[in-house]
């Protein structure tokens, strides 16, 4: 196994995976849909083009910190930024997910946000908003929370520049406000 892989057994079925990273505190927690097979093949979060321009984008905002040559989920976690999935069976589209898997993965991930008291949970593609709150509004700070922590949807990885930065300026400012 390298990196942050790990075998889960879903539904009885052993399924390399992709581990919650939980620091201790933590101020933030990067939560996908599931992770990509990609990402699980290289055992870090993220590591598909998209992803990367996310990540890309949180650094910009501040939530995660300077590029340290390093991987960015572990660099994340020594600056108390989490990342997890709602469900951890790796697939390549989320419409491949099912309902229940989707339920319970929202409630295994509300127990362990209010166990970790976790104020802020960060959505980089809209299924996971989805998921989490049973809709999506648009990017940036979403109407509802799930459970104790306030939810930020990313803007889409085409999304206009302005329009992205015009979003993630929101996320800048909240943290500013800590």
């Amino acid at each position: 196994m390298i990196g942050h892989q790990t075998v889960s057994t879903l539904s009885g079925v052993a399924v390399r995976t992709l581990a919650d990273l939980w620091p201790s505190p933590c101020r933030a927690v990067i939560v996908g849909v599931n992770p990509a097979p990609r990402s699980v093949e290289v055992g870090h979060y993220y590591q598909g083009s998209n992803g990367r321009t996310a990540m890309t984008r949180l650094r910009a905002a501040g939530l995660l910190p300077p590029e340290a040559g390093g991987f960015v989920d572990d660099e994340a976690v020594a600056a108390s930024v989490g990342f997890t999935d709602v469900v951890k069976r790796p697939t390549r589209r989320s419409s491949e997910l099912s309902t229940a898997e989707l339920t319970e993965g929202c409630a295994r991930l509300r127990a362990e946000l209010e166990l970790r008291r976790v104020p802020l949970i960060v959505c980089v593609f809209k299924p996971a908003v989805v998921a989490l709150l049973g809709r999506a509004d648009p990017p940036g700070f979403q109407a509802g929370t799930f459970g104790v922590s306030r939810v930020f949807r990313m803007p889409g990885p085409y999304a206009p520049s302005l329009e992205a930065t015009a979003v993630m300026s929101e996320l800048d400012a909240h943290l500013a406000g800590l």
